[in-house]
């Protein structure tokens, strides 16, 4: 994984340290994986049966996976910096989707409707222009304030803007940079993640929207992934 880490869960009552999950990483990539599909759920073309994957680490792979178990995928497109490691990839999920390599970004991303970026980058890599009505992107690769993948023109051209936190997204993620460049504002935040999968507001309605879900990660998803885990131990 690209960062470490451990969950201390608390007694509710007592607040008395009760479990210490050494996870690494991984419990915090998967969690970002999961709310991946839900943005899927709500906001992809529900017929997608191909998709575009944009990263080729730790949480892109989870992703994928991710990807194929909410959408009916046939072929699931990968486009990495480094071409060696969309390859490995690529190897690794032949086995369960058919896989390609992308040779070249824009062309990828004017070709797919769905989208799904999971990087480290700290310059934009999917611009705009590239997108086409009916498009579906999920931005996950934001969690601090350098990093952005998504071009602020896109967040402004998008109908419907969503945020899993837009107080965090404003610090932390594409909506940062996007507010900065006066391409947007919080305003334009059409809704939380939360506010989709609780029914307060519709999320994908015309088969022509572009739609986009800029994630930075919230702490109901850590509390919800070391829960998950306890119970599955019977801790």
């Amino acid at each position: 994984p690209s960062g470490d880490g451990l969950f201390l869960l608390l007694d509710a009552k007592t607040g008395v340290p009760a479990v210490l999950l050494e996870e690494h990483g991984y419990l915090t990539d998967f969690r970002t994986a999961a709310a991946v599909a839900l943005t899927l759920k709500y906001l992809a073309p529900g017929n997608a049966h191909e998709a575009l994957l944009v990263g080729a680490g730790a949480l892109a792979r989870l992703t994928a996976r991710a990807m194929m178990a909410q959408l009916p995928l046939a072929r699931l497109t990968l486009w990495n910096r480094t071409p060696e490691r969309a390859g490995q990839l690529a190897r690794e999920l032949a086995q369960v989707v058919e896989t390609r390599i992308a040779p070249a970004l824009e062309s990828a991303v004017r070709d797919s409707r769905v989208i799904v970026t999971a990087t480290a980058s700290t310059t934009p890599l999917i611009m705009a222009s590239w997108v086409a009505p009916g498009t579906h992107v999920t931005s996950v690769g934001t969690g601090s304030p350098e990093k952005i993948e998504l071009e602020p023109a896109l967040l402004a051209r998008a109908d419907k803007l969503v945020a899993d936190r837009v107080f965090q997204t404003a610090r932390y993620g594409n909506l940062r940079h996007a507010i900065a460049a006066g391409a947007v504002t919080r305003k334009q935040v059409y809704a939380e993640l939360g506010d989709l999968a609780a029914g307060r507001r519709p999320g994908r309605e015309r088969p022509d929207e572009i739609t986009v879900a800029d994630l930075t990660g919230v702490g109901v998803q850590d509390a919800a992934i070391a829960q998950a885990v306890v119970d599955a131990l019977e801790l």
